[in-house]
């Protein structure tokens, strides 16, 4: 034995936002063996995670579902992992997808003359929803370009 220290977890760098550490937490413990086989029990971690929260929220206890909702979060944070995408990059995708869609919501209440926020949940849903299938058609329309 050369002296020398195995690799630690603590030399994870932890100035990093939370997604980062989780993922390279969840590497390190990886190339260490620790790490399921398969997808499916990542997605089954996930789901036990979910009833935990779900337990948590039932029991009204704040404490435990905050800590639940960090389980759920470092289990999809595996899963993305391990599925090669990067769970930042994905959040800020989808971040800036929700305020555009958003923005249509609001641009299309005021056109009928609605303040956004006196309309009841329902009427928003449906005019997320609209606003969603708008711009995915708007965003299907690629027309052909032609060259001068």
């Amino acid at each position: 034995m050369s002296g020398d220290l195995a690799p630690s977890i603590l030399g994870v760098p932890s100035q990093l936002s939370a997604f980062e550490h989780a993922r390279q937490l969840q590497d390190f413990a990886a190339a260490q063996g620790f790490d399921w086989p398969d997808v499916a029990d990542i997605w089954a971690k996930i789901y036990e995670e979910i009833d935990e929260l779900a337990a948590g929220i039932a029991n009204q206890d704040a404490a435990n579902t905050a800590e639940e909702v960090g389980d759920v979060l470092f289990a999809v944070t595996n899963l993305a992992r391990r599925l090669g995408v990067n769970p930042e990059s994905a959040l800020a995708a989808t971040n800036q997808k929700f305020i555009v869609r958003f923005e249509a919501m609001e641009r299309s209440a005021a056109l009928d003359g609605v303040a956004l926020a006196d309309e009841p949940i329902a009427a928003q849903i449906a005019r997320y929803q609209r606003a969603k299938q708008l711009l995915a058609q708007a965003a299907a329309f690629d027309p052909p370009r032609t060259s001068v």
